[in-house]
């Protein structure tokens, strides 16, 4: 008998502002991977949807791919893909805000 492990999955659409879709908690044989899980769940548009890089996934809000294995306490993400690099564009805007700065010199002190 194999040990079950309980999982929850957090379908978002991005045309409902990112609300969630669809929210279900699962329990399932343990060493089941998230492509399996979503197969059992009746997603396999959705599978072929992340494969096709028009949804990412996530487990706790860190990239996830479809082969990874679940483990007990899993909750697997499935959101609009992450567009742009967050440290590219934190050092972009850093950048920006550089050259827009005026540098005034300092006075010596007498």
């Amino acid at each position: 008998m194999t040990s079950k492990i309980c999982v929850e999955t957090v379908v978002q659409c991005p045309q409902q502002g990112g609300l969630p879709l669809l929210q279900q908690q699962h329990r399932i044989p343990s060493g089941t991977t998230i492509r399996q899980l979503l197969h059992q769940v009746a997603a396999a548009g959705i599978v072929d949807a992340i494969e096709s890089g028009n949804l990412g996934l996530a487990v706790y809000g860190k990239r996830a791919w479809l082969d990874d294995i679940l483990v007990d306490g899993c909750r697997v993400e499935v959101v609009a893909p992450i567009e742009a690099d967050a440290k590219a564009a934190r050092v972009a805007r850093a950048a920006a805000d550089r050259s827009r700065r005026q540098r005034t010199p300092v006075s010596s002190v007498r």
